[in-house]
């Protein structure tokens, strides 16, 4: 059969698609490019916000309206906070939920025989039902590229954030094994894949034993050859120093970038949230990474609108990010979810307020995200080379800026990791020259120290 896949959310969501795909292929079915192609279209969907949710049952249903004949399976965690609606949901074929997400291709076999007839596996170890990826199934690039690729380290969330309904649709926090991400990474490095994203639900809560978040990056740096390693959202309140070790080992190969969720940077508005620290903590923290990881991005998120946010609160967490200086914000309004206990609480926030705070923010961030781009030219990065722009380059710094390359000479940079110089600004990011034939291990020296000058632009 012929599979497309949509991803609806977050990164997670996005590593466990491509562990589907690559299942689906070792099964001898094809993934396909667009919809159109497709016997069977498979949606990750997304419930964070009612934005989400909205996009995932539109998305399911908009397939088989286009295309006559084609399967649809909903599964994610929208499908999972909801499956009776879900399963009313016009053009959708079978329901999936989290919990059952592994076994995905054999229920599609089960459901649609037709489908799965003619297949030729190239793995004998998917004809036994097992749920894990076998280990015998090496990683493809199939639709997605093998520039960038990501592996899932665990799932769930045993925290309770008045705000999240993660806990509902994902369940409990549990790890992988160790030495099974090793081994997927490895596979990954082996077919070409310049840098793996390291994500889950709570990546710093993970376990495999003694093993801690600190171990896994250990292991995948000195066991795997991945050129380029980046951790996805850490949880401030259990960020695990031991980490700078591996930053400061030089090699350039785990990114210079932490991305830790804020939510709000007023205590008050942290104690209804029930997030586990406060902002003097988070800022501490931050001025404790940026002096022992010259260079880095710091980025995050933030609601705005939570319920009982006064002015006042606001203009303290709106303030904090001002003054924080972070080189992104992913800024959100308040969503109401379903069986969380802040969709009970008293003081709910009007949405013309929550709009305009969300312009003011989004303002905030913007100037502070030029400032990190402006404290950044002048010094040299590492950058991945994603694709064509125009007659140049576009890529990704370790330190995660968007980073142009005008011209690029004869050199097909595609894939490649190089050193870059920052020459300027761009609307979106910064221009640089590629260094293609650098060959001197210039991750210890990629960003100047930092002038009073440039902490004030970047604050």
């Amino acid at each position: 059969m012929r599979v497309f896949f949509t991803n609806l959310g977050c990164k997670l969501n996005q590593a466990e698609l491509e562990r589907l795909a690559r299942r689906f292929d070792a099964a001898g079915h094809r993934v396909v490019g667009t919809v159109g192609e497709a016997d069977l279209h498979v949606v990750n969907s997304c419930t964070v916000t009612h934005q989400a949710a909205r996009t995932s049952r539109k998305t399911a249903r908009r397939g088989g309206r286009a295309h006559p004949g084609l399967k649809t399976v909903l599964t994610g965690c929208w499908a999972t906070d909801s499956p009776a609606e879900a399963a009313r949901l016009a053009g959708v074929d079978l329901v999936i939920d989290n919990a059952d997400k592994e076994r995905l291709l054999d229920r599609v076999h089960q459901a649609f025989p037709e489908l799965a007839a003619g297949a030729e596996p190239r793995s004998a170890a998917l004809t036994g039902g097992a749920a894990a990826l076998p280990t015998d199934v090496p990683y493809v690039p199939l639709a997605f590229g093998n520039t960038r690729a990501l592996v899932k380290v665990e799932d769930g969330c045993s925290m309770r954030c008045a705000f999240c309904i993660i806990p509902s649709t994902r369940g409990r926090q549990r790890s992988r094994p160790l030495a099974e991400v090793v081994a997927e990474v490895a596979s990954m490095a082996a077919a070409g894949v310049r840098e793996v994203v390291v994500t889950g639900v709570q990546i710093s809560h993970y376990r495999d034993g003694a093993a801690r978040l600190h171990e896994l990056v250990r292991a995948l740096v000195e066991r795997t050859a991945v050129p380029r390693l980046r951790l996805t959202s850490i949880a401030p309140w259990c960020f695990d120093r031991r980490h700078f070790d591996l930053w400061a080992a030089g090699d350039g190969r785990l990114c210079r970038h932490v991305h830790m969720s804020l939510q709000s940077g007023c205590d008050a508005t942290l104690e209804r949230m029930r997030r586990p620290y406060t902002a003097a903590a988070y800022r501490g923290l931050v001025e404790e990474i940026r002096t022992a990881v010259p260079g880095v991005a710091v980025t995050t998120d933030v609601i705005v609108g939570f319920p009982g946010e006064s002015d006042e609160e606001f203009a303290a967490s709106l303030a904090f990010v001002e003054a924080l200086g972070f080189a992104r914000v992913h800024a959100f309004p308040y969503s109401a979810r379903r069986g969380t206990e802040a969709a009970e609480m008293p003081g709910q926030v009007p949405h013309a307020a929550k709009r305009g705070r969300m312009a003011a923010l989004l303002a905030v961030a913007a100037a502070a995200e030029r400032g990190f781009r402006a404290a950044n030219v002048g010094g040299v990065a590492q950058v991945l080379w994603e694709e064509r722009r125009g007659g140049g380059w576009a890529g990704t710094a370790d330190n995660y800026l968007r980073v142009f390359a005008e011209g690029g000479g004869e050199a097909d940079l595609l894939g490649r990791l190089t050193a870059a110089r920052i020459t300027g600004l761009a609307s979106d990011g910064v221009v640089a020259e590629a260094l293609p034939h650098s060959t001197r291990n210039f991750a210890a020296s990629s960003s100047r120290p930092r002038s009073a000058s440039a902490d004030a632009a970047n604050r």
